[in-house]
């Protein structure tokens, strides 16, 4: 009986699996600071963000925002005017989430690499996130 019911209930668990957005885990975000204006579009798009928005900022640079719907959660990216990232702001719905964005082992990072975990904001809905803020100095 035992194995009949793991036969029914396998389907079931590996398109559960499948349709979850699959985003951003901790340090994942630096594996993709260089190439950026190449690289980030296909990743994004791979993580389930689509482009919101991409326009040169006033103060010079660019700024995109990503979002994705399915997990609710929004990635604004600025970059210099030589297109190389400058930084990544990360708004994801839930604390459990951004929990396992900030705690991380700062010794896994390269000189440069920093999380700054901004606490809640609210975005253009109206709904509450929490904010999480990559920065890598040594990248730009």
């Amino acid at each position: 009986m035992k194995r009949y019911l793991l036969l029914i209930a396998l389907p079931f668990l590996l398109l559960s699996t499948r349709s979850v957005a699959q985003t951003f885990q901790d340090t994942d975000v630096f594996s993709f600071w260089k190439d950026a204006a190449v690289s980030h579009p296909q990743i994004l798009k791979k993580n389930g963000f689509k482009k919101v928005y991409g326009e040169p900022k006033k103060a010079g640079g660019f700024l995109f925002l990503y979002h994705n719907k399915t997990a609710q959660e929004y990635l604004f990216i600025h970059y210099t005017p030589a297109m190389t990232t400058q930084t990544i702001s990360y708004l994801v719905p839930t604390k459990s989430k951004y929990q396992k964005l900030t705690n991380f082992d700062q010794k896994a990072f390269l000189h440069g690499e920093k999380i700054i975990s901004s606490g809640t904001t609210r975005y253009e809905d109206g709904k509450k996130y929490y904010q999480v803020t990559y920065i890598c100095e040594s990248c730009i």
